[in-house]
């Protein structure tokens, strides 16, 4: 996917590569998100973790799913346990402010076919947990994915996570590769489908 590395980071222009004992929760809370899961798996979580926190985020004035019970559930746990953070009407340097701070980013969606939630959160230093189900297998390592629908596997995968820290920065490289590739197709009215030898020739190009 396109994005433009060094424009994202200027957003934030004190970012200084702080990180606190926090996951992230970037995505919708929608059915194909699976979000019921994320909350299990977030109060397993804290329960054995007490020095961590966990922040769901969104950029709407309140939470919102078309799964029934889910905003209640949501603000449920925030109100039993205060290391579950919600943050709300977030404007997009708010957003990145709080996945600049974070140390992973954990995703539940059964399938995401554009992930710019992870290009994101890479781009800031965060690592990633997400489920070994459907999508993800090209660039999420084995390690840092856990067995679908499987509470226990998933806060097992976060635990050694949070003790492995790692960053992905070849993930916004690549991102970043793929703007200068979509304005090459645009600029020069490229119609045919390209393969694989003709992107790799590109791609030296830019690094020459």
């Amino acid at each position: 996917l396109p994005v433009h590395k060094h424009l994202t980071l200027d957003r934030l222009k004190d970012y200084n590569g702080y990180k606190v004992d926090n996951v992230i929760y970037c995505s919708r809370l929608d059915k194909e998100k699976n979000p019921y899961f994320m909350l299990e798996v977030a109060e397993k979580f804290l329960d054995q973790h007490p020095e961590w926190t966990w922040t769901v985020t969104t950029s709407s004035l309140k939470i919102r799913s078309n799964v029934p019970g889910v905003v209640e559930a949501i603000y449920d746990l925030a109100k039993r346990n205060p290391r579950f953070i919600v943050k709300e009407n977030l404007s997009k340097d708010q957003y990145y402010a709080i996945l600049a701070q974070s140390s992973i980013q954990f995703n539940s969606a059964l399938q995401d076919w554009v992930s710019f939630t992870c290009i994101e959160a890479t781009l800031f230093g965060c690592d990633i947990v997400y489920p070994d189900f459907r999508s993800f297998k090209e660039f999420v390592p084995k390690d840092r994915k856990y067995h679908a629908f499987d509470v226990d596997d998933a806060v097992f995968v976060l635990s050694y996570a949070k003790d492995t820290l790692r960053k992905y920065s070849y993930i916004s490289d690549l991102a970043h590769v793929g703007l200068h590739l979509e304005g090459y197709i645009m600029a020069n009215d490229i119609t045919e489908e390209l393969n694989v030898w003709q992107e790799s020739e590109y791609c030296k190009s830019l690094l020459a």
